[in-house]
């Protein structure tokens, strides 16, 4: 493996690290699809057990995705594309399970305030 890395140092390319050089946009991916398999549970049955838990995974998968995907991004731009795409793909995964888990929360606080008005009127 290090001879690997000896023939890309003498040809004048960096060598790779752990990682790769896109660490920052497939970490953004990792947790975008993370945040879609966590709403996808709901379609198995398993998430509505606890709702609640399943969303806020969601949401907290799509919270980190996001910056990451803009590191990405600029990181991507330093090293002449590599990964610009990949982290793209992280950030508007991650705003779409954003917008998904919002309109969840709007229609469960209008199923209890709607329930919560039939009850006054009864």
């Amino acid at each position: 493996m290090s001879s690997t890395n000896d023939a890309r140092t003498a040809a004048g390319e960096s060598a790779r690290t752990f990682g790769g050089r896109r660490r920052a946009a497939k970490f953004s991916a990792f947790f975008a699809l993370g945040g879609v398999a966590f709403l996808a549970n709901f379609a198995t049955g398993i998430a509505w057990i606890n709702p609640g838990i399943f969303v806020g995974l969601a949401v907290l998968c799509a919270l980190i995705a996001i910056p990451a995907g803009h590191v990405g991004r600029f990181r991507g731009r330093r090293m002449h594309g590599e990964g610009r795409g990949l982290a793209l793909a992280g950030i508007l995964t991650g705003r779409l399970v954003l917008f998904v888990c919002l309109l969840a929360l709007l229609a469960f606080v209008g199923l209890v305030a709607g329930l919560a008005a039939l009850a006054d009127h009864a």
